[in-house]
């Protein structure tokens, strides 16, 4: 799975959703016969999918352009994941900082992990003792450029 289908944030009543997957913008496309105008799910048909509960998997790949991008998947909004893991497969340092900075959760999650990630600093959100009063495991796997926690 490449990518998500177009419409999917239209299936506002969806409440189990086990993986996400989002293309940043710049990924070349591997088969000439794709259509360059063709349009792929993003970020934002997250945002309105307020009725998922349990688990999440994001899985991001690619270059993205704004924190806003992440911040549109509107997971400050999602009250009954309990459990968010998001994946990073591409992208640089930035991106992937830019991301999870705007990939802020709800405060009901009890795990978290973030595997992949390239980026050098924790989101600020996670010095926020109010994103963990739930929180029961975080696990952080593959963390490529870290310079401290």
């Amino acid at each position: 799975l490449r990518h998500m289908p177009v419409g999917l944030g239209n299936c506002t009543g969806l409440q189990t959703l086990s993986l996400f997957v989002a293309e940043g913008r710049s990924l070349s496309r591997t088969n000439p016969s794709d259509s360059d105008d063709c349009e792929v799910g993003a970020l934002a048909d997250l945002g309105r999918l307020n009725n998922l509960k349990e688990e999440l998997t994001i899985k991001v790949d690619g270059e993205w352009s704004s924190e806003s991008e992440a911040r549109a998947a509107n997971l400050q909004g999602k009250q009954k994941l309990t459990e968010l893991n998001i994946v990073f497969v591409g992208g640089s340092s930035g991106d992937n900082e830019m991301l999870l900075e705007g990939f802020q959760p709800n405060a009901n999650l009890q795990s978290l992990e973030i595997d992949g990630y390239r980026g050098e600093r924790i989101p600020s959100w996670i010095d926020d003792n109010h994103y963990f009063s739930n929180l029961e495991q975080i696990f952080i796997v593959n963390w490529g450029d870290r310079k401290s926690v």
